[in-house]
């Protein structure tokens, strides 16, 4: 199956998973620090939706600072779209191959990754995408140190997904699903309680240190 196939489908699933969500999960926090359910299901739509001329101007417009501009679409975006709004776009806009300047395939796919898991670890009901999705998303992530910090928090240690076989690096292990090994590559603190091996101490004290690098 090709990449954009693979998007296509994981947009389609995450479309019918956010349409089948209550008021109150909309509300909770997603595991995109500041940002609830719907703020992360609105920022997901900015790749399939808005053009790169539109991207590049509203970077601009925020003096090119990624956060500024993501939070300014963000609260337009919620503003505009109610949740059936967010849910259908979601599904209608899941064949779209817009990318925004400086982002490559591997990366849209990535942000389809991380972030329906962001939404769907704040809700607390699963949303499981295909675990080759999970492991080329942690192929893309090992290589990359802007945005995520991701290539130096898992430098010197070996990463081994429990349901797959996947692993990389060498050095003291950290293991766990490959759901949750991408989350905690990504940045985000939680997962951590579900990883282990002897490497995990080495892994938490790099998220603290590299916490502010986090999208």
């Amino acid at each position: 199956m090709d990449t954009w196939t693979t998007i296509r489908n994981g947009r389609e699933a995450l479309g019918d998973y956010l349409a089948g969500l209550s008021a109150d999960d909309w509300n909770r926090p997603s595991l995109c620090a500041g940002w609830t359910v719907k703020d992360t299901a609105a920022h997901m739509l900015v790749i399939p939706t808005m053009s790169k001329g539109k991207v590049f101007l509203s970077f601009l417009g925020s003096g090119f600072n990624l956060d500024k501009m993501n939070a300014k679409i963000v609260k337009k975006m919620t503003a505009a779209m109610s949740t059936a709004d967010i849910a259908a776009k979601t599904r209608t806009s899941a064949e779209s191959q817009s990318m925004p300047p400086g982002l490559k395939l591997p990366g849209v796919l990535t942000e389809l990754v991380v972030h329906s898991s962001d939404i769907s670890e704040g809700v607390g009901t699963p949303f499981a995408l295909p675990v080759e999705d999970y492991l080329a998303a942690l192929d893309h992530l090992k290589n990359i140190q802007p945005v995520f910090g991701s290539k130096e928090r898992i430098a010197g240690l070996t990463l081994r997904a429990t349901d797959a076989e996947w692993s990389t690096g060498s050095g003291p292990t950290v293991e766990g699903s490959a759901q949750q090994l991408l989350l905690a590559v990504a940045g985000r603190r939680s997962a951590l309680d579900r990883l282990s091996g002897d490497g995990l101490t080495i892994f938490k004290t790099r998220q603290r240190k590299l916490i502010s690098v986090l999208p």
